[in-house]
């Protein structure tokens, strides 16, 4: 998945946009992940301000709405965006 999602993309910006367009093509409105324990839902995603900020997931939980790093939510099985974060975080060198 890493080398669908980065086809022609030479640098580091662009290998993270390909992530950003895999992330938003396979979020679903209101997809259910998790954060350190918390049921929480992915209204939405984007890139931050540069590439060492990332991609970041906005949030809500209780009509409240948050925004964390999308490598750090854990998602249901079957997920197709589960299966594009857990590409992102090998990517990033993580532990998927």
């Amino acid at each position: 998945m890493i080398e669908e999602l980065t086809l022609d993309a030479y640098d580091d910006e662009e290998q993270l946009s390909g992530f950003l367009v895999g992330a938003e093509e396979a979020l679903e409105h209101g997809e259910p992940a998790r954060i350190a324990g918390i049921d929480v839902e992915v209204m939405r995603v984007d890139a931050g301000p540069d590439v060492r900020t990332g991609l970041l997931a906005h949030l809500t939980r209780d009509g409240e709405a948050y925004e964390v790093a999308l490598a750090d939510l854990a998602f249901p099985p079957g997920s197709e965006l589960g299966l594009v974060v857990a590409a992102y975080r090998r990517w990033q060198g993580r532990a998927v």
